[in-house]
């Protein structure tokens, strides 16, 4: 796809969204935040389990309680063919994040995003804007639909870096097959349950 028709396709998708420039930024009257509660990052079983089992000193249980609601920083790998994988990469880099310089968001300063040191060729960034920034700030508009664009187009995938080394260790080659297996608590109880009934 070129930078024609993904400009197009820009284009198309901010005149249909509600909540584009229009209208002042407001998402169906339900402002940036688009109506979802703030997350709650505290339970006391959890606590008390991880107390109970005293892998965390004591004097340390406020930071451990800290470092686990902080939110991740957010992560993004350029897939897809090589040429196509450049094109992004410096779509990104001379323009998106250029406009990310010395912005502030709810006195927060962005961080503007940096390369993974260890993936290759710089196809994987990190920054500290969550999703609940990028999606309520009207001065990121553009870099989120370009985003979301990018993602929905399978050119970019937003996934956690330590979803990024399985891959990097297993040094796939072009011959090599793979099968990837993901299994959920609640597929493993299905698996266990078809299991029972087929005995």
């Amino acid at each position: 796809m070129g930078r024609r028709s993904r400009a197009r396709r820009l284009q198309q998708q901010q005149q249909q969204r509600p909540g584009s420039a229009e209208d002042g930024g407001k998402r169906n009257g339900a402002g940036w935040e688009g109506g979802y509660p703030e997350i709650v990052k505290e339970n006391k079983l959890f606590e008390h389990y991880y107390q109970e089992l005293k892998i965390v000193p004591e004097g340390e249980w406020d930071q451990f309680m800290g470092a686990l609601r902080e939110p991740l920083p957010a992560t993004l790998r350029i897939t897809g063919y090589k040429s196509h994988a450049k094109e992004i990469l410096h779509c990104l880099k001379n323009k998106y994040f250029k406009e990310l310089e010395d912005l502030e968001v709810d006195g927060q300063k962005v961080e503007v995003p940096q390369p993974l040191s260890w993936y290759p060729e710089e196809l994987a960034w990190h920054t500290n804007l969550s999703r609940k920034i990028l999606r309520k700030s009207p001065q990121l508009e553009k870099f989120h639909q370009f985003l979301v664009s990018e993602t929905e187009s399978g050119n970019l995938s937003r996934q956690e870096a330590v979803s990024m080394i399985p891959p990097l260790l297993l040094n796939a080659r072009p011959h090599h097959k793979f099968f990837y297996l993901l299994l959920r608590l609640s597929s493993l109880f299905l698996i266990h349950s078809i299991r029972l009934k087929l005995q």
